[in-house]
């Protein structure tokens, strides 16, 4: 099962509590969570100090690795920097750029999409904020004033992020994946769900919990895009 882009604190607590109730849903039936980068508006690690918004969704992640859920993260670009909090805290298996790994049978590529984004903000930010001496400076910051500049930074990449060449890229690069021997990609990012056929292998936007309450799930060897709530 896959999730992606939540941004608590951005946008109204709709969407988080969305995904709440529906993490609350999956506790004890889900073998594993990948979870596809900007859970939260911004994460900056500091040695001692973490975003505090977003603590709800993490407290409900700590239940579901305690119930037997398998956490995998994978970072986005809201996503500027982790150290070992998440491993540490919750017990996540890993933290990727992205990830290739085998889920009930299928051979599936995992990631959040944005290195494919050739908007100059993300770019810019990820090529800074990637590189660990970049980081380790940016750490020096007293945190109120790391955390304003990083908001402001994620405000304006979350506003760039639906440009109609993504989507073509996105698709392309995930055809690409599966004409290599991958069964199911799954990307996130654009902020708007889809679910495509390539021959025998899909490509699946996880779309938002902003506005679409979308995620992706491989269910008895069969990958599908579904939507929290829908038919209830």
């Amino acid at each position: 099962m896959s999730d992606s882009d939540v941004h608590p604190g951005a946008v109204g607590p709709e969407g988080e509590a969305r995904l709440l109730e529906f993490l609350a849903t999956i506790q004890g039936q889900a073998d594993s969570l990948y979870l596809l980068g900007d859970m939260f508006e911004f994460w900056f690690e500091y040695r001692t100090v973490i975003p505090k918004r977003g603590f709800g969704l993490l407290a409900r992640l700590a239940e579901l690795r305690r119930a037997g859920t398998a956490l995998f993260f994978l970072k986005g670009n809201h996503d500027f920097w982790f150290q070992s909090f998440l491993q540490r805290e919750l017990g996540a298996e890993s933290v990727h750029d992205e990830l290739e790994t085998t889920i009930d049978g299928k051979r599936v590529h995992l990631s959040h999409g944005d290195g494919l984004d050739r908007g100059a903000v993300p770019r810019l930010f990820r090529a800074l904020m990637r590189n660990q001496v970049n980081g380790a400076l940016y750490s020096l910051f007293h945190p109120d004033v790391g955390v304003g500049l990083a908001r402001w930074v994620a405000r304006r990449s979350r506003e760039l992020s639906a440009r109609p060449y993504l989507l073509e890229d996105m698709a392309r690069f995930a055809q690409a994946k599966l004409a290599a021997g991958c069964d199911v990609v799954f990307m996130a990012h654009s902020h708007v769900p889809e679910e495509r056929r390539f021959g025998a292998g899909v490509y699946i936007n996880v779309g938002d919990w902003i506005r679409s309450l979308t995620y992706g799930v491989i269910r008895d060897g069969e990958a599908s895009l579904e939507r929290f709530g829908a038919g209830q």
